[in-house]
Parts: C-alpha cells; structure tokens; sequence
C-alpha cells in the first residue's frame, strides 16, 4: 500500500464495509440497493437523477507518526475523517439507514478491500458534538444535516520514513499480508454468525427457545456471549492486541456448525434446496477454521 494510493484504498475499503454491513438487511436494502449509490463527494452536491443515497465525504485527513520496534526508524499512519450523510429523499428512510449503519460499526472494524492488495484499516465512530457538527456544516456552506462522523486509519505504520523508496523489510510484509486476510475472514465470520443469530430472534418463541438451547448445549456458552465475544475480536484484531483467548470460542462455533452439517447430512432425503445449505455450512466451517488458523499464525510472528 502506498502513499499515493493510500486515500483511494481507505475509500474503496469503507465502502466495502458499509456495504456489506448493510446489504443483508432487508430494511436497508429497501433504501439502497448498490454500493455503486455510495459516492464520495461532498454532501452539498446535488444528485438530480438520485441515484446517490449515501454519501461518504472525506473532510480532514491526519499523518501521525510513531517509533518502530526497529531502533532508529519512524513509521507514519494517516487517520481519515468522513463525514456519512443519508440522501434517500425522507427523513424517516435516512434515520433508519443512518442507524443500521451506526449498529454495525458499534463496535471498531478492521476493513480491508482485496487480499491481493493487501490493505487494512481500522474503523470507528467519532463522538462529535453538535457544536463541531455544526461548524463542519457551516464549513461546508450548507444547512446542518443528519450525519455521521468516521475516523479511518492504517491498521499498519505504512511506510519507513529513513527509507523511503526502498523496499519495506520482508516481514513487514508479512505483517500486511496477514492483516489483511485476517480482516477478511474475520468480517465473513462474523456476519454469518450476526445473520444467524438475528435471524433466530425473529422466529416464533417456541423455536427460539429451541434454537438458542440447542446452541448453548453445542457450545457451552450462549449466543449473546458468542456475538460479544466476536464484537470484541475485532477491537483486538485493530489494536494489534493478543487473541488467544478468543481461539477456544472460535472453535466452538465451528463445532457447533459441525453439528448443524452432521443433522443436515443425516436427512433421509435431502433435497437440492438442502443440498445447498450443505454446502453452505461447510463454508462457515471452513471460514471459522481458516480465521483460527491465521489467529495462532499472528499470534507466532
């Protein structure tokens, strides 16, 4: 990742993230349908065909630096400032769209947009008061709106200051290399398991019930105490802090979607519709299994 495509990355990587956050969720949907309806222009430029319902506008950019663990160097990171502003064409709509989105970044994200590119930032709500809400509007040229402020960063210093131009020792890159798949599985997993769980929540009560006892009997710990244990994975993940303690939990889940594949696979019958959710869950399995694999890999380097 470099300097010149640093902002590019972190916009492409938001949007991703916004997206995906959103996408599954029916009641969003209904309101932006594309990521392609996520612009990046400033929010006082109209839209005549309204086309854009969201628009992500960076607004202030910072370089901050920090000394490497590798005497007599210095690192720079940038952290990002975007101002969300809804434009659905109801104040009603951009509310809900506004707060399915302030839901899903409740808690920090690492976001990342492909693992050739090997990119990772973290992500985070800012708590900014009205008053500096209104002077950025004001700053803008146009009236107070419904919004909301994040902070992009490098998940990573990005480059070596006293050796600008030169290749970034190997294990850096490694360490780019890694953050990025991490942030890719980790986000897989944790939407499949939220989508689960929030799916669960709306059945009738008597197959919740069933449902969130069969869970806790499978795993030992309740689906509360999993989706809080995942949310927090990923305030790890972007402090670069230790995750052993979130590898038995994991392993956990993939227990329990092992028992899901072992009932579905002893159907007496199985149907082409129950064919797919074989394959489905074995993707889950699959993707539980590689982010403990690359959990105990980042917990070696």
């Amino acid at each position: 990742m470099g300097q010149n495509s640093f902002i590019s990355d972190a916009d492409a990587a938001l949007a991703s993230l916004i997206w995906n956050g959103i996408k599954n969720e029916p009641s969003a949907r209904n309101l932006i349908s594309s990521k392609e309806q996520i612009w990046f222009s400033s929010p006082k430029d109209s839209d005549p065909k309204g086309a854009r319902k969201l628009s992500v506008f960076l607004y202030s950019i910072t370089e901050e630096t920090a000394d490497s663990s590798r005497k007599g160097t210095e690192h720079a990171s940038f952290a990002l400032r975007y101002l969300v502003t809804p434009f659905t064409g109801n104040d009603k709509d951009d509310h809900a769209l506004l707060g399915k989105i302030i839901q899903f970044l409740a808690s920090p994200r690492i976001a990342g947009t492909d693992a050739e590119r090997e990119v990772g930032f973290s992500v985070k709500v800012d708590s900014l008061s009205l008053e500096e809400l209104t002077k950025l509007w004001t700053t803008l040229g146009t009236p107070l709106r419904l919004s909301l402020s994040l902070t992009v960063s490098s998940a990573k210093a990005d480059y070596d200051r006293k050796a600008e131009g030169t290749s970034a020792p190997a294990a850096s890159q490694t360490s780019v290399a890694d953050l990025g798949r991490l942030s890719q599985l980790y986000q897989a997993v944790l939407e499949t398991f939220t989508e689960q769980s929030n799916a669960w929540s709306k059945r009738n009560m008597a197959v919740k019930q069933w449902l969130l006892r069969d869970f806790k009997k499978n795993t030992d710990i309740t689906v509360e105490e999993m989706q809080t244990t995942l949310n927090n994975l990923g305030g790890k993940l972007e402090q670069r802090g230790s995750t052993a303690q979130f590898i038995r939990p994991l392993n956990l889940l993939a227990g329990y979607y092992e028992h899901q594949l072992n009932e579905l696979k002893g159907l007496h019958k199985i149907t082409h519709r129950q064919g797919e959710n074989i394959e489905m869950v074995s993707a889950w399995i699959k993707e539980v299994k590689d982010l403990v694999e690359a959990l105990g890999g980042n917990r070696q380097a």
